[in-house]
């Protein structure tokens, strides 16, 4: 007879899963890609290798688990600040000032996404850039949507320079000393404005 798994077991390993995710994400972000190996991720989440193994087949497996699951955490915030605001203009700006402000909060995770995933494999470069496409295309279909709001000749473009320059005010403001940085909610909002700025032409 083959074996049926439980809503208990699925719980269970579901569980057993995000701890993994949970750890690994942490060391991933406090000590860097290289540094992290799979004996601390074991070590740090008190389990066990073979039960590593059996969620993931490599260190290179659960980094692309945990960006992905990074990713979807950014595209629920954006998506969720969107959705309070029913104005395009204030919703774009809602979104922008979001996903500054998660990652600000979340600064290993920030590291995982904006340093640790750039150019350490074919696989996870692909990675990364799906997951910058999906928020790039939440961004096109906004612009699309209300064209004489958001004049721009070319969405597309648009829409990977906002993403860019968030995430490049965020790095700086995350490399600047905890003492010299502006508050994060501050940045967020600047960052907002000049992208609105730049989609809109309102000066």
């Amino acid at each position: 007879m083959p074996y049926r798994s439980t809503p208990k077991t699925e719980a269970r390993k579901d569980a057993r899963r995000k701890l993994w995710l949970e750890t690994a994400t942490r060391l991933f972000g406090e000590r860097g890609y290289h540094a992290a190996t799979v004996p601390m991720i074991v070590a740090e989440a008190g389990g066990s290798t073979g039960s590593f193994y059996m969620y993931f087949r490599n260190k290179e497996d659960v980094f692309v688990a945990a960006l992905e699951a990074l990713g979807e955490q950014i595209t629920a915030t954006m998506d969720q600040a969107r959705a309070e605001n029913a104005d395009p203009v204030s919703a774009m700006r809602a979104a922008v000032e979001s996903l500054f402000l998660f990652l600000a909060r979340n600064p290993r995770e920030a590291r995982i996404m904006i340093v640790e995933s750039s150019g350490l494999s074919p696989r996870l470069e692909q990675v990364r850039r799906s997951v910058l496409a999906r928020h790039a295309e939440r961004v096109v279909e906004t612009l699309r949507s209300d064209p004489a709001t958001f004049p721009a000749a070319y969405p597309e473009v648009a829409a990977r320079c906002m993403v860019g320059a968030v995430f490049e005010s965020l790095y700086t403001w995350l490399e600047t000393a905890e003492r010299e940085r502006l508050p994060a909610e501050e940045v967020a909002r600047v960052t907002a404005e000049y992208n609105i700025a730049a989609v809109t032409g309102r000066r």
